[in-house]
């Protein structure tokens, strides 16, 4: 009979990458028993250039502060990020929306397909920016105080033009919205709460005619620019959205 420590209990470390913020254990490695604290240290980690490896990040109910910006060389690998719910689990980019607001939460250059769901992000510049991808999708997500702080007596149209364009050029805002999809073959959006930001949903140059792109069951509610917004990089007719459905917001 072989002998066994007791108490030694180790998991191993997958493609399934375990987030929590509330962990103070020590020497994370993304298993279920000893998860990253820190959302951005896992995606550093995880998502280096030329990895080939689909990573699925899974965060624990909780706040996760940081600006994230990651970009590869070559579009060679995929990944999600998934919460425990818009009310759970928080990403934002600062403590604040005034020390949040002049960079995005969330930016990937070439990956391949990307993924995020049952999250709220919130207090920054775009919420979430994927740009040169394969495919986007993005689900129940709560999208709130993203290039604006939010004062509803500012986003509810009770103000006068003069106080609209005061607002606008404040430090209370910031050049950026809930999303910014740009440069994607497909992009699915589905069953997200946009709200109180300054540009809504922004998809820019992507679709194809191979597949259909579609923003459905959304809920886009006072924000001081775009609701939904199907953009091109340029206005000579040789660029823009392709093959989008929009339907059922």
């Amino acid at each position: 009979i072989n002998n066994v420590a007791i108490g030694a209990a180790s998991a191993e470390v997958t493609e399934m990458i375990y987030v929590d913020s509330s962990y103070g254990g020590g020497s994370s490695d993304g298993s279920v028993l000893a998860p990253y604290a820190s959302l951005s240290t896992a995606l550093t980690a995880k998502l280096v250039d030329t990895s080939t490896t689909t990573y699925v990040f899974k965060l624990m109910p909780g706040t996760y502060t940081g600006h994230i910006s990651i970009t590869h060389t070559a579009q060679t690998q995929s990944f999600a990020i998934v919460g425990s719910g818009q009310d759970c689990t928080i990403i934002q980019g600062g403590a604040s929306f005034a020390a949040g607001k002049d960079s995005n939460v969330l930016f990937f250059r070439r990956f391949n397909d990307v993924c995020i769901r049952d999250v709220t992000i919130r207090y920054g510049a775009y919420g979430w920016y994927p740009r040169d991808t394969r495919k986007c999708v993005v689900n129940n997500v709560r999208f709130t105080n993203l290039g604006s702080n939010g004062s509803v007596s500012d986003h509810d149209f009770t103000g006068t033009a003069q106080s609209q364009a005061a607002f606008w050029a404040s430090s209370s805002t910031s050049d950026g919205g809930a999303a910014r999809i740009r440069s994607s073959d497909e992009v699915q959006i589905s069953n997200c709460q946009v709200d109180y930001n300054l540009r809504g949903i922004r998809c820019q140059d992507s679709g194809s005619d191979a597949k259909t792109s579609m923003i459905s069951n959304c809920r886009v509610y006072r924000n001081l620019e775009s609701g939904i917004y199907l953009a091109a990089g340029g206005y000579s007719g040789a660029s823009g959205c392709k093959n989008f459905l929009v339907t059922g917001n």
